[in-house]
C-alpha cells in the first residue's frame, strides 16, 4: 500500500575524502546548501573555508585546539544555536 511521502527528522552523516585541494570543502558546502537552512562550519584549517563565503551562506568557527573535547564543544554549541547542518573541516 502506498502512502504520502513525508520528511522525517533524519540525520545524515557523510564523510568526504580526498587529497588537499581536491574540493572537499566546496563539495561539503554545496551538498549542505541543498539540504538545510543554517550551516555551521567548524574550520580547523586556519580559516581556509572562508574563501567560499561569496558562494555559500554559512557561519564558521575556527578551531585551533584539536583536542577531541574541543570538537565536541563546538558541535554542541552549533546544535544549541539551531544549525541544521554542521560541517567539520577537517578531522585531524
Amino acid at each position: 500500500m502506498f502512502k504520502k511521502a513525508t520528511k522525517s527528522n533524519l540525520k545524515i552523516r557523510l564523510a568526504l575524502s580526498g587529497a588537499s585541494g581536491s574540493g572537499k570543502t566546496y563539495s561539503a558546502l554545496s551538498i549542505a546548501s541543498n539540504l538545510g537552512n543554517r550551516i555551521a562550519l567548524i574550520d580547523t584549517e586556519r580559516g581556509s573555508a572562508s574563501k567560499y563565503a561569496d558562494l555559500f551562506n554559512f557561519d564558521t568557527c575556527e578551531l585551533t585546539n584539536h583536542h577531541p573535547a574541543k570538537y565536541i564543544e563546538a558541535i554542541r554549541q552549533a546544535e544549541e544555536a539551531g544549525y541544521s547542518i554542521i560541517i567539520i573541516d577537517s578531522l585531524l
